[in-house]
Parts: structure tokens; sequence; C-alpha cells
């Protein structure tokens, strides 16, 4: 009799065995296939859940987007450092989550047991770079002290991670975005040459070689990195505005008008960039493109608006309308009053513009009493031309007079 219960417990065994392993196998092709949800239903129903089943749980909840659900998953599979592979998918929620300091300890826990594995210290770098510092001032020296020293210094993980694997990327990426803030710029081009021999198409490091180029006044290779970001896809408002000021200060100005015009697909209502534009096309006598974007500009941007109207009344000018060329550029004065190429810009307006000679004269006087005792006035070229053209006005009123008497 005791062999027969025990032949039924057996059987009974086997079946619940046999059920578990049909609702993991069942799981796993459900989640394989996209079916998170039924996927979690079959692992659910295994009673006798161990760590392997809190991990498949963790990724099928963090597959549908439930990541509450599945770090409680994931903290049930990561028991100890012996389940590496769980606790590093945890660690990395944890970050994405912003539980900062949780993940700082598991990464930590894991560096201390596989000292030797990069990725485990570029992830605690990132799990501290943006943490929150429970810091006051009113604190003393030595209590600051102490609390900064149990935060890990990131740019030390992630040289770290550079140190054990020359050809981490993201790590290289991260070092060498430092070094752009600090405008160390020889450090992020090795940086950047040193990732891009293992991997060319990097679009994060070729951006940070192009933006140390373009802090650095280096515009051809400027011109260059950009153009390979978008090349490679990587079309961005950031990238045409930067692009398009390469070309402007290499007076490539249709170049530069392409580029712009590029920044405002993703952002049309963008003051900055029309008002770059009016400028460009007036470098191009584009006057009419120059007119449009002139008045978008101001339309788009809040106060103050002095460049905007400046821009727009250099527009009429060119195109002889000196109305409305008047009419902006006093606004532009209106806004800043110590505008001094509005201030030229005025007097050569009313000189087109008004019929009475001595008003403009009174223009071009008043401007150069205000500037010729500046410190640079010698070699102030739109005054020289301001003095040649009062000299000049003085001598056709005093011959006008004369033939009236």
């Amino acid at each position: 009799m005791r062999s027969f219960y025990l032949f039924i417990f057996l059987v009974l065994a086997s079946r619940a065995e046999a059920q578990e392993v049909s609702a993991l196998a069942i799981g796993d092709s459900l989640y394989a296939v996209g079916n998170y949800s039924k996927a979690i239903e079959s692992y659910e129903q295994i009673k006798a859940k161990n760590e392997r089943v809190y991990l498949k749980l963790a990724r099928a909840h963090q597959a549908k987007g439930t990541l509450d659900d599945a770090l409680v998953n994931y903290k049930l599979a990561a028991t100890g450092t012996d389940e590496v592979i769980a606790m590093n998918e945890y660690g990395k929620l944890l970050i994405t989550k912003r539980q900062f300091k949780e993940a700082d300890s598991v990464f930590s826990a894991l560096i201390s047991v596989y000292d030797t594995n990069p990725d485990f210290y570029y992830q605690r770098g990132r799990a501290n770079e943006n943490r929150p510092r429970d810091i006051s001032g009113k604190e003393s020296d030595s209590v600051l002290v102490e609390k900064l020293a149990k935060v890990h210094d990131p740019l030390e993980d992630y040289e770290r991670a550079i140190a054990l694997d020359s050809t981490h990327q993201k790590a290289l990426a991260e070092v060498a975005t430092s070094y752009l803030k600090q405008k160390d710029f020889a450090m992020v081009e090795k940086l950047a040459f040193k990732a891009l021999e293992s991997y060319p198409t990097n679009v994060e490091i070729i951006s940070t070689l192009a933006q140390s180029y373009y802090y650095k006044g280096w515009n051809e290779e400027g011109i260059q990195w950009f153009e390979k970001l978008l090349a490679l896809g990587q079309d961005t408002q950031f990238i045409r505005e930067k692009l398009g000021n390469l070309y402007y200060k290499k007076r490539q100005y249709e170049d530069a008008i392409e580029q712009y015009l590029g920044a405002l697909k993703f952002a049309p209502e963008d003051a900055y960039d029309h008002a770059t534009l009016a400028k460009l096309y007036n470098f191009t006598a584009d006057l009419d493109a120059a007119e449009m974007h002139g008045l978008f500009a101001v339309l788009y941007k809040d106060q103050p608006l002095f460049e905007e109207y400046y821009t727009l009344s250099r527009t009429y000018e060119m195109k002889k309308e000196w109305a409305s060329a008047m009419k902006y550029v006093n606004r532009s004065l209106d806004e800043n009053p110590r505008n001094k190429s509005a201030e030229y810009t005025k007097a050569i307006i009313a000189d087109n513009y008004y019929e009475d000679r001595r008003a403009v004269l009174k223009l071009y006087e008043d401007f150069i009493k205000k500037y010729e005792d500046g410190k640079y006035a010698k070699f102030d070229h739109t005054l020289k031309l301001a003095k040649e053209r009062r000299d000049k006005l003085n001598r056709e009123i005093f011959m006008a007079e004369g033939e009236e008497e």
C-alpha cells in the first residue's frame, strides 16, 4: 500500500512539473512573438517560481512597458552577484526609472566581484552622472566632503571603462563630451578619433567632434563632420543651424541658405532661423525672399526685435523702398537707441528719402558727434564715410543757397 501511495505522489508531481514546464515553454513562445501580456499570464501560472522565472517575468513587463512590475520581478531575480545577468538588467532599469542611488548600489556590488567588466563601470557612471546631490550649504565642510566621497565620480568610471576596453564607444562618447564642456578640444579630438578607429559611423562621436571644430573656429573641419552626420541620416535642426552658420562664416551664402531652410523644416516658426535667412538673402540680393523672412522673424520673435527691424530696414533700403526702410530703422532705434549700424543706416535712408538736405545733414552731424571721440574712431570706416558725406552735403547746401541769392 505504501508503494502505491508513493507511486501516486510521483505521478502527480510529474504532472505538476510537466504543467510548469509547459507554462514556461508557452510563455517563452508568446514572449518571442511580442505577446507580452499573455506571456506574463503563462509565467504567473508557475507556482514554484525561481530566479529564472522572475527574470522572464521582469523582461516581459519591461517589454510591455509596465516598468514598476518589471522592477519588482528583477529584484526577486537579482538575489546576489551570482545572478549577474539579472542584476545587470535590474541596474539598467533602475537608471531608466531615475533611481540612481539604487542603481549605483547594484553596479558597485557587481564591480566588487567582476572588477574587469568595463560596462559595469560605464553603467555606474550613468547612474551617478545625473544623480541629485543631497547637499546643503548649511552643512560643515567635513560633512560635505563625506557626502561627496560616497558618490562615485562618473568621469572616473567612464575612464576606467575605457582603460578596460579602449573601444567602448559609449564611454568614449561620455568622456569626449565632458572634455567638450571643458573646451579641451585637443582631448575631444584624440578620444573621437580613437573611437572612430573601431566604429567609423558612431554618430554621437561624430557630433561631438563636429562641435569641437565648430567651437574652436575650424570652419572647414566643422563643415566636413556636420556634413558627415547628414550623410548618415542624422538630420536635425541643431545640425542644420550649426552647418549653416559655418557656411555663413565662410561667406558661402547659398550653402548657408540651404541649411537654414532645412532647419526651418523642423521649426517653421523659429524667429532666429528666419532672421538669419533674411540677412543671407540680403547678401545674395534676393530681396523678396529677404523681406519675407524678415517679416516672419518679426512675427514670431518676442521682444526685443531691434536686430530683426534693422535687417528689414536694410532689405527695404536695397529695394529702394525708402518709406518702409525708414519705418523699420526707426523701430530698431526705438528698441535700441545705441545701435550704431542702425543710426548710420538711418542717415543713408534719409539721404535718399528726405528732400530737406539740412535734416539729412543733421543726422550725419549727430552721428559724427556721438562717435568721433571713441577709442577706435580713427579706424572707423563708417565714421569716415559719414564725415565725407557731411562735407559733401555742406558744399551742396552752400552752392544751392548761393544760387538762390
